[in-house]
């Protein structure tokens, strides 16, 4: 059989095509390639970042809610949102302020939306934020196991709970970083279910700092964790006897967060706590007056 003889010019053309398909295989290859790459870079990354960490400014302002969980924002407004953290519960930073005014205006931009933000300053305590605008914390003195005690506090206000200590004794915060009508809403709700609860300022809150890291506990401050040593200030509660049905609708006319407690098994209402002696004393007197009996005691 006599060999087949090709022209040169078709071999030419053969070799041509043959090339042209390898680069072509190989481009489609590398796209391919690519696009798996970038479907993987594009996965959504868990941020671990606490609020604090994002910002050195003066004010800042936060939703109590994670970043998945939000309705479709205008896109100033999206992409200002950045996924943190505060006391253990996800939310959702939208920006670092230096001043007042600035940060209620964004605070308000997302309140025209329906949502619960406020204003909070992780660097030092400050006066002029309007008081709708202010993050509030409701504190739950713990009557039962921990757990539980989370349990049921979540399921009944819709919040996170942690545990916390105040004044070397277990509390649940919960709510952290709401505003003052939301918290007092979820006071009352848990208050209603005979849940001891109030409501206290964020600002009375250490700054939580990074999980490995502990943080200084100022005056008047409630430790973030369980782990965190106990404050060392001195605390004054006035308590009120709760001797009839009465008493705690009258104490709520003046201080709405008052709470029953237990104090030597007799039953107490808790007015407020101090941390100043003479302003505690002078609290007490005020309301001897009224409710024979007050007493002052110190932690």
């Amino acid at each position: 059989m006599k060999p087949l003889k090709l022209s040169s010019r078709f071999s030419w053309a053969i070799a041509t095509n043959y090339v042209a398909s390898c680069i072509f295989l190989t481009c489609l290859t590398l796209i391919n390639s690519l696009s798996d790459s970038s479907t993987v870079i594009a996965q959504p990354v868990i941020s671990t970042t606490t609020c604090q960490q994002l910002t050195n400014r003066r004010y800042v302002v936060i939703l109590d809610r994670a970043a998945n969980l939000l309705p479709q924002l205008p896109e100033f407004l999206a992409i200002a949102a950045i996924p943190c953290s505060y006391l253990n519960t996800s939310m959702t930073f939208f920006g670092g302020f230096d001043n007042a005014q600035s940060s209620t205006f964004r605070a308000n931009q997302l309140r025209a939306l329906g949502l619960d933000a406020v204003v909070h300053s992780f660097s030092a305590k400050v006066t002029d934020i309007p008081a709708n605008l202010q993050a509030s914390v409701v504190l739950v003195e713990l009557s039962k196991e921990p757990n539980m005690a989370i349990q049921q506090v979540q399921t009944l206000s819709g919040k996170s709970a942690v545990l916390a200590t105040f004044n070397n004794r277990s509390v649940l915060l919960a709510a952290p970083l709401s505003s003052q009508q939301s918290a007092g809403a979820i006071a009352t709700k848990l208050r209603g279910q005979g849940i001891a609860a109030q409501v206290i300022g964020a600002s009375l809150i250490a700054s939580p700092m990074s999980a490995n890291t502990t943080s200084s506990i100022p005056t008047n401050s409630v430790p973030t964790s369980p782990t965190n040593p106990t404050s060392t200030a001195t605390i004054y509660r006035v308590l009120v006897p709760n001797t009839n049905a009465d008493t705690l609708k009258q104490i709520r006319e003046l201080v709405p967060d008052a709470f029953v407690t237990i104090f030597k098994g007799k039953s107490y209402i808790q007015v407020r706590t101090y941390t100043n002696r003479s302003n505690a004393h002078r609290e007490r007197d005020r309301l001897n007056s009224r409710f024979a009996g007050t007493i002052l005691i110190q932690d």
